[in-house]
């Protein structure tokens, strides 16, 4: 992963004003998590974002392009996460090891939180940002339970 320092702060308004995960978040609180509480960074097709084991606890929010998630092989594919959705939850929660790895299909550009910069976010902000990471796990539970009910 490469760190991206030199986005204009615009351009990376524009991209995360086109994502669900940010449409209850004001313009304000955007900026604020932009400019002090997050880092860009360009994940190359086929590299990796993270590997299993991986002690790397940061939150990532994909921007743009799309990565492959898989426990131990490539060809037995976990799903795929693309704009807008979020990935290292379980890491970045529980502060624990990576469960998964994640690669990049496309080139990806991804918003990563730290769970030390969630706490000194404004309440109000670290509120929205917990609210979308349980929305977003209770979808993943809904559609594993419908794949379950589906293919048993």
């Amino acid at each position: 992963m490469k760190l991206l320092e030199h986005v204009p702060l615009i351009k990376q308004l524009e991209i995360i004003n086109r994502l669900p995960f940010f449409s209850d978040f004001t313009l304000a609180e955007r900026q604020v998590l932009l400019e002090s509480f997050s880092h860009l960074y360009l994940v190359q097709k086929d590299k990796h974002a993270f590997k299993r084991f991986d002690q790397d606890n940061r939150l990532f929010i994909i921007l743009s392009g799309e990565l492959a998630i898989f426990k131990k092989e490539e060809l037995s594919q976990l799903g795929k996460v693309g704009p807008g959705e979020f990935i290292g939850e379980g890491a970045f929660i529980c502060k624990r090891e990576h469960s998964t790895n994640a690669k990049a299909l496309s080139d990806s550009i991804l918003l990563t939180i730290t769970p030390e910069a969630l706490t000194r976010l404004p309440s109000v902000i670290r509120e929205k940002i917990k609210d979308r990471i349980i929305e977003g796990m209770g979808q993943r539970i809904a559609k594993l339970n419908n794949y379950i009910e589906e293919n048993i």
